[in-house]
């Protein structure tokens, strides 16, 4: 299987756009969206276009920047599974961390930081801000495959790699 995984976007329609695409370049299987879709100053409705369009393949996370009012259905405050025998959480990361809940591979965004890092035994996998990247970093979005976990920019240029399964 092969999750895309995106964050931060802030309800920027060209990046919502460029979402769409990334659905054909990149084919997964399933979109895990980390939170803060929308934003007060942005026009929240393509983003719901995009979610009801692939919602079999959609899961949404709720954001600090998110309000439940646009989206009947509810947000998660994090999704929890197992991929190739490696627990995975996904969240925002405003409200919990990898101590909060035990996994192998803690997926967050909020920072608008890319990382892939190891600390105490837990990957940290932040794919970054599609939209509004922080601090020198540019536009990404992530990537889980059956074996790598994959930061790209918006180029489709690998920008980190790390082999979780061996």
């Amino acid at each position: 299987m092969k999750y895309l995984v995106v964050s931060d976007i802030h309800g920027n329609s060209s990046y919502i756009s460029y979402l769409f695409r990334l659905m054909s370049i990149e084919n997964p299987d399933k979109v895990i969206i980390l939170g803060d879709m929308i934003s007060l100053n942005n026009n929240c409705l393509r983003i719901l276009d995009f979610i009801e369009e692939y919602k079999d393949k959609v899961i949404v996370i709720k954001g600090n920047c998110d309000f439940e009012c646009y989206f009947p259905d509810g947000l998660l405050d994090f999704y929890k599974e197992v991929i190739n025998d490696k627990v995975f959480v996904f969240t925002h990361g405003h409200l919990i961390n990898y101590k909060t809940i035990p996994c192998d591979v803690f997926v967050s965004g909020h920072t608008h930081l890319n990382n892939l890092s190891e600390e105490d035994g837990v990957i940290l996998f932040n794919p970054g801000s599609l939209a509004n990247p922080r601090g020198n970093t540019i536009n990404s979005y992530g990537l889980i495959t059956d074996d790598e976990l994959i930061i790209k920019d918006t180029d489709n240029n690998v920008i980190k790699r790390l082999t979780y399964r061996k």
